[in-house]
């Protein structure tokens, strides 16, 4: 058996462009084999492509995420503006609600809905008008200001909530069974959780 080995070693030229490679060939009876091996020069080279190639990826998820937190705003604004006195939280749960399960499109998931009017409002008059809008008499609280009533909920009925002339803020959890929650939110809870999530985005 008999065998010799060769050494390439790189040109000037590659040299000076500091991008080497050294080649060993080793002959083996009739048989050749290559090895090539990178010099410290050229697998820093590789690195910096590796790296190169995660700060892409990088990026690329960072402009996702980005992406994703501008619709995330256009759907909050939409809330507010369709339903400028409803807890954009509550508004969203319902969607979320209806898209998770289609037997809810036509007659809604059971929210408990807590409706807070202006003080001075007719209690008998929101009362009406809230079990012709939802077909449930509430129960009232706080001197007749805050209803609170068990029932299925649907945009429709949301949206009719909200454009009552007396009412301040309507705000709801979905219970997803027969039994009502009772009272469980104050005037001015989801504005308050919104202004103090907004002083934390601006301090971070």
């Amino acid at each position: 058996m008999s065998y010799s080995t060769q050494f390439r070693l790189p040109n000037q030229n590659k040299i000076a462009k500091r991008s080497t490679r050294l080649t060993i060939i080793i002959r083996l009876n009739s048989c050749l084999l290559k090895i090539e091996l990178m010099t410290p020069n050229e697998s820093e080279r590789v690195d910096k492509t590796e790296a190169h190639k995660s700060v892409g990826e990088t990026s690329k998820d960072l402009q996702e995420l980005r992406a994703l937190k501008v619709q995330k705003d256009k759907i909050e604004q939409a809330y507010r503006q369709i339903f400028p006195k409803v807890d954009p939280y509550l508004v969203h749960q319902l969607y979320l609600r209806m898209q998770e399960d289609p037997t809810y499109k036509d007659v809604g998931p059971m929210f408990t809905v807590e409706v807070f009017t202006k003080e001075g409002t007719d209690p008998e008059a929101s009362k009406k008008h809230i079990l012709n809008t939802t077909g449930m008499v509430p129960a009232i609280y706080d001197k007749g200001t805050h209803y609170v009533t068990h029932m299925r909920l649907t945009p429709e009925i949301l949206k009719k909530l909200n454009d009552f002339d007396h009412v301040l803020e309507i705000m709801g959890d979905y219970t997803g069974t027969d039994a009502s929650q009772g009272p469980s939110h104050s005037l001015g809870d989801f504005r308050k959780r919104y202004e103090d999530d907004s002083r934390q985005k601006d301090m971070s």
